[in-house]
């Protein structure tokens, strides 16, 4: 058995060998700070079989998938990754090719950030360790990725994950982090929409937002064999699967408009919440008022790219584009969304959405499909 405990979250996770647990919560409840356990850099307790993991460090009993691909590789290549492991552990060649198919031998730093997630994943249950620990494992995955990885998830996986309806029925038990704590809920719960909107969780289907006719043409750009136009109140949405061209697409629109992108931490530019965003009703349209005086770096995911969102409302930008904007995003973060979108339709703004998201497809009025 493994357990986590945390000097700060009250309450004990527990996971057998032969089951999936997930851990659900808000935006900075703490499920990254549980599987940062793993790290064992704070004064949490992580036993795996009885066994102090912290002592001996032991990756084959216990490995990890976090958030950010790039903080974990080895290697350029994923086979070049899977042959330093293989000096190690025993590897899974096979796993590794229905994940990443011809981008096994791809340089990692030219990936999409789909491949990216895939990368890392690979590399990590390639090796085969007895439990591993999985930080929003689904995020930045198009549906076939998503499936993919539902269907090889192994047997002793802890996922900390915000999608809600695709895990509900993966998962053998199901733990709730909140301010007070975190306790064991019934995994049924994950298919209550009430409980989801209450508790802050996704999973529920969020109404559009269509406010009337579209109005004049704010942007007409050529690439390629396509014509991206967007009209004034109208919200586009750029489809695809990983590796189809949607991040390179918005890099190209990005010196005509507002442009948020993936990676937070490399977007900001104040030491304040407050600063980055300045605009009080941006503040608290997108809950970050009551963390206004933090800085935008030791926010959760999710947290960090509720203020850039903030920030490219408070622009007035008049074209604003947003790559997977949701990927890390609460239920909270995405009623937010959906009525910063209201908002940006009816004082006449354009918005450009490359995503995967399902839960918020249907807020396009325009849907363009790459690859």
């Amino acid at each position: 058995m493994l357990t986590i405990s945390h000097p700060y979250i009250p309450g004990k996770l527990e996971l057998e060998k032969e089951e999936i647990v997930a851990i659900v919560g808000k935006n900075g409840s703490g499920k990254t700070t549980l599987i940062n356990s793993i790290l064992c850099e704070m004064k949490n307790e992580i036993n795996v079989d009885g066994k102090d993991f912290c002592n001996e460090r032991r990756y084959d009993e216990l490995s990890a998938v976090f958030q950010d691909p790039s903080s974990q590789i080895l290697a350029e290549t994923l086979n070049d990754e899977l042959r330093i492991i293989s000096l190690y552990h025993q590897v899974n060649f096979e796993l590794a090719r229905i994940l990443m198919g011809d981008f096994l031998f791809q340089n990692f730093f030219t990936l999409s950030d789909g491949y990216k997630k895939r990368f890392v994943i690979s590399s990590i249950l390639s090796s085969q360790p007895k439990y591993v620990l999985l930080d929003e494992p689904l995020s930045n995955l198009d549906r076939n990725g998503s499936k993919l990885v539902l269907e090889i998830l192994p047997k002793g996986s802890l996922i900390a994950e915000h999608r809600t309806r695709e895990i509900s029925g993966l998962v053998d038990r199901v733990y709730l982090l909140k301010e007070t704590g975190m306790r064991e809920i019934e995994k049924e719960k994950l298919k209550d929409e009430e409980f989801l909107r209450k508790n802050g969780l996704r999973g529920f289907t969020l109404d559009n937002v269509d406010n009337g006719l579209l109005g004049e043409k704010i942007l007409d750009f050529d690439y390629k064999d396509l014509r991206i136009e967007v009209r004034e109140s109208e919200i586009v949405c750029l489809l695809g699967p990983n590796g189809s061209g949607k991040t390179t697409l918005l890099k190209k629109l990005s010196k005509k408009i507002y442009s948020v992108f993936q990676n937070p931490d490399l977007q900001f530019f104040q030491e304040s919440v407050e600063k980055e965003v300045g605009n009080t009703e941006a503040l608290r349209l997108f809950g970050l008022w009551d963390i206004r005086d933090k800085s935008p770096f030791v926010l959760s995911t999710g947290q960090k790219m509720r203020t850039l969102i903030a920030a490219a409302y408070a622009s007035g930008s008049k074209v604003i584009g947003l790559d997977e904007p949701t990927v890390a995003m609460d239920g909270d973060g995405l009623i937010a969304f959906r009525k910063m979108l209201k908002l940006l339709k009816e004082e006449g703004r354009g918005v450009i959405i490359a995503t995967h998201d399902e839960d918020i497809v249907n807020l396009c009025d325009t849907k363009i499909r790459l690859g």
